[in-house]
């Protein structure tokens, strides 16, 4: 974890000389609907099953090198708590930030493999007989998106770091698990 946080931060520093280089106009907002998958790792497998997610970014590039990203996803989640109706909505919401300190592939296509880093909160709703929960949560970020004009591809993954309350016995604990989105970006003028 140490490693990768000094990476974050390498590329962060990185991306500020790239950055003042470009010469589009700063400040684009991108629009962000995505779909993927919530595994849970470690003792999370415990408690959830793997699951579909779905939901959106707001992100705004402050430069072609660092945007700023607001999330919100949703997941058809299942927990492994009780042996009939194991729904449970999971809502994630968190605010972070993405370094791409990385250039144009060609004339029209654009390659722009980034990292990001953040934190929010996660909601867990169980529809049993147990009271919501919601604790904090962190994440490291990695993924790449293909940009042609104000539309791109995007692939990304989430290594989630989280508080996770039992709804039985109410203890806390830290948790993991990953979430691998697939998506598209909408570059906005």
């Amino acid at each position: 974890m140490k490693r990768f946080t000094l990476l974050l931060a390498a590329l962060a520093l990185s991306a500020g000389p790239a950055a003042a280089q470009d010469t589009r106009a700063p400040m684009r907002p991108e629009f962000r609907p995505f779909a993927g998958v919530l595994v849970p790792t470690g003792a999370m497998r415990d408690d959830f099953k793997t699951a579909e997610t779905f939901g959106a970014q707001l992100a705004l590039e402050m430069s072609p090198r660092f945007h700023l990203v607001g999330s919100l996803g949703w997941t058809h989640g299942h927990h492994k708590f009780a042996a009939t109706n194991d729904r449970t909505d999971v809502y994630q919401y968190d605010l972070g930030f993405e370094v791409n300190p990385f250039g144009p592939i060609g004339s029209s296509w654009e390659l722009r493999p980034f990292a990001g880093i953040g934190g929010g909160a996660r909601t867990n709703d169980y529809k049993a007989d147990y009271a919501t929960t919601t604790c904090l949560a962190g994440y490291g970020a990695l993924g790449t998106e293909l940009q042609r004009g104000i539309v791109a591809f995007r692939i990304e993954g989430r290594n989630y770091l989280s508080c996770q309350e039992s709804p039985v016995t109410g203890l806390k604990k830290t948790r993991n698990d990953v979430r691998l989105n697939f998506g598209l970006a909408l570059h906005l003028h």
